[in-house]
């Protein structure tokens, strides 16, 4: 028997894998009894019988595999531990009194946890009595411990005796898929396709893929065997699809999508003509994982219109098919086609509306075309259903927030409690509070926060520090944050958000104490000593000391636009013009901000250039109509412009 599961490759291919569903897949090798006796008991009599009643399996008994490194599908996971009654007249063989005791002891080992001290035994009892139960019982105790040697060794004795038993063989083929011997393992798997047994060759491809675990020309070899193989069996539907992934790891996309698109004509043509036979080696494949397939074969080539145009497609043809529709709704919100998106979205949901994730994603791409209403409607009936609810609850906040609903906003940031948008919730919690006079409120809400996570105590005091400086807010701003450098008095991060405190507040004798600060505690930042330079050099006359310390900034950062621009901008303090203008033309082409131009525009002023400061002032403005920057320094070398 085999079980169907999907299997995705590391690369993204998405195939369908058979896997061996095994009778004795084991969950524990020694399962733990509750009672002592009970236990002693059944060890005794399983021993006993597992010595005494040997029996061999006929030629066409399906035994698949038991567990391995390669990963089994969920059905087998659950399956029982014992296995089924003996369908067959037992054959007694003869074993020794130290045989027998040495396995019950190694039973005993298992049941203790000693899984290593019971598999030993059992490996030398297989070899010494040549006994098919112990070499049964030893491969499937290696297959679960992860021993793949042992594994394959007692395989390997077991087909000595019987060399068309299946479940050995599988279980060598899986083992020696886990050691990435692939070429010996693909050899395992050709034999199981002769005896009329389910292969699925993608695991093959899909191990390779997940661990890059084959060189070039092993490789090569393998994609002979496979091309070698088709000829036996050409209409084997995983032996070409996993030679198409193997083509693509090789980097040879062309013979991969020729193998693709020749099954998917094979699909559409069996899709419509319903009297066709359906060969079994076929019927598992869907036309829409087929698309899905072409497509990244098709962007892997850089032929990106061809691929959208295979989606489009693909969706109409296999109106049902969920993950090809998923594909196509990522790839239009990747080419910024939100309406479009949206709309495929809204028929996933239609199709699957137990499907919780897709019903988030339409509520984003609602917002994202702001259609708010409907967003909400999504988000609430999320909520209903108990689903994502510290999401919902914070894009809920942010959509009363852009229809002007302070209040409900801030009840809904209330409710986000954890995940990825509990601090974006917090911040934009803080700025409404403060904005609507709460501020004491909002204050003992965010100790309550500090106080049950430790973790995000700094956090929170700089994200506090930040709204209320933003919010100009300052008097508060001071008394919060002389009292948090008072409980960190080294923390960098409320050191410097103090410094711009003081900036603001014009209080620049503490402004420079704590940018010094941060200078011995950090050293190797430039932050500070751009920081402190620029200021120096813009509001004081300690421009030969602004200087040096802009120096150090650009030493340490060379290609930061910010400091490029200060240097610039104290060397046209110094009278540096020329080396000024060079300095600043150059921060503007990597950072085109509006302070930038307006200190590149008045040394081109000051050197004559009146047309080109002009020029550069109105592209600014064109930007940022209300820089503060620019009008202001027109006004202070031009008060009688107009722009």
């Amino acid at each position: 028997m085999s079980s169907t599961n999907n299997w995705r490759g590391a690369d993204g291919i998405a195939i369908l894998t058979v896997m061996p569903q095994s009778r004795y897949f084991v969950v524990s090798a020694f399962p733990r009894i509750r009672n002592p006796a009970s236990a002693l008991t059944i060890v005794l009599t399983t021993a006993l019988f597992s010595l005494v009643a040997c029996t061999t399996p006929t030629a066409s008994t399906t035994v698949p595999a038991a567990a391995s490194q390669t990963p089994v599908p969920a059905a087998a996971k659950t399956a029982k531990t014992m296995p089924p009654a003996a369908t067959e007249t037992p054959k007694y063989g003869n074993f020794t009194e130290d045989q027998l005791t040495r396995s019950i002891m190694a039973e005993l080992a298992g049941q203790r946890g000693e899984n290593t001290v019971a598999l030993s035994e059992y490996a030398k009892l297989a070899r010494e009595s040549n006994n098919l139960s112990i070499i049964e019982r030893a491969m499937h105790i290696a297959a679960f411990s992860r021993e793949p040697n042992l594994a394959i060794e007692m395989g390997q004795l077991w087909l000595l005796q019987d060399a068309k038993a299946v479940e050995p063989r599988q279980t060598i083929a899986l083992e020696l898929v886990s050691l990435g011997r692939y070429r010996d393992a693909f050899h395992q798997f050709d034999i199981l396709l002769e005896q009329n047994e389910e292969v699925d060759f993608r695991m093959l491809s899909a191990r390779i893929a997940a661990t890059s675990g084959a060189n070039t020309p092993v490789l090569s070899g393998l994609i002979d065997d496979y091309e070698s193989l088709l000829k036996r069996y050409p209409q084997h539907e995983s032996l070409r699809l996993s030679l198409a992934h193997l083509y693509q790891l090789d980097k040879q996309p062309q013979p991969a999508l020729a193998i693709i698109e020749q099954m998917l004509k094979e699909v559409e043509r069996r899709d419509h003509d319903t009297k066709a036979p359906i060969d079994k080696q076929q019927a598992g494949v869907r036309g829409g994982d087929l698309v899905m397939l072409q497509v990244q074969l098709l962007e892997i080539m850089a032929d990106h219109v061809n691929s959208f145009k295979k989606l489009q497609q693909g969706v109409r043809t296999y109106a049902d098919h969920k993950e090809l529709r998923l594909v196509f709704g990522r790839r239009l919100i990747n080419d910024h086609k939100f309406p479009e998106a949206r709309e495929q979205f809204s028929l996933l949901v239609q199709q699957n509306p137990g499907d919780y994730e897709m019903l988030y994603s339409l509520a984003l791409l609602s917002m994202e075309v702001n259609q708010l209403e409907e967003a909400r409607n999504y988000l609430q009936k999320l909520l209903q259903n108990g689903q994502k609810q510290d999401d919902a609850h914070y894009y809920l906040g942010y959509i009363e927030s852009q229809q002007n609903h302070p209040e409900r906003a801030i009840e809904q940031y209330q409710q986000v409690k954890a995940g990825s948008n509990f601090l974006p919730s917090l911040r934009n919690l803080t700025e409404l509070m403060v904005r609507a006079k709460r501020y004491d409120e909002l204050h003992s809400y965010l100790q309550n926060i500090r106080f049950r996570n430790s973790d995000l105590n700094l956090q929170l005091l700089t994200l506090e520090a930040n709204i209320l400086i933003e919010e100009k807010q300052y008097d508060i701003a001071t008394t919060m944050l002389n009292n948090s450098v008072g409980a960190f008095p080294n923390n960098v991060d409320l050191l410097f958000l103090r410094s711009v405190l003081s900036q603001d507040t014009n209080d620049l004798v503490l402004m420079e104490s704590d940018l010094r600060k941060i200078i011995l505690l950090q050293p190797q930042s430039p932050v500070a000593y751009n920081s402190l330079g620029y200021t120096l050099a813009d509001r004081t006359n300690r421009y030969q000391e602004a200087y040096e310390l802009i120096k150090r900034a650009a030493e340490l950062a060379p290609t930061d636009p910010a400091i490029m621009d200060s240097l610039g901008w104290v060397q046209y303090k110094l009278g540096m013009h020329r080396e000024a203008k060079a300095m600043l033309e150059k921060a503007y082409k990597l950072y085109p901000d509006p302070e930038v131009a307006a200190h590149l525009g008045e040394v081109l002023w000051v050197l004559g250039e009146k047309s080109a400061a002009t020029k550069l002032w109105r592209a600014a403005l064109t930007t940022q109509p209300d820089s503060v920057y620019v009008r202001n320094t027109i006004q202070r070398l031009d008060p009688s412009a107009s722009f």
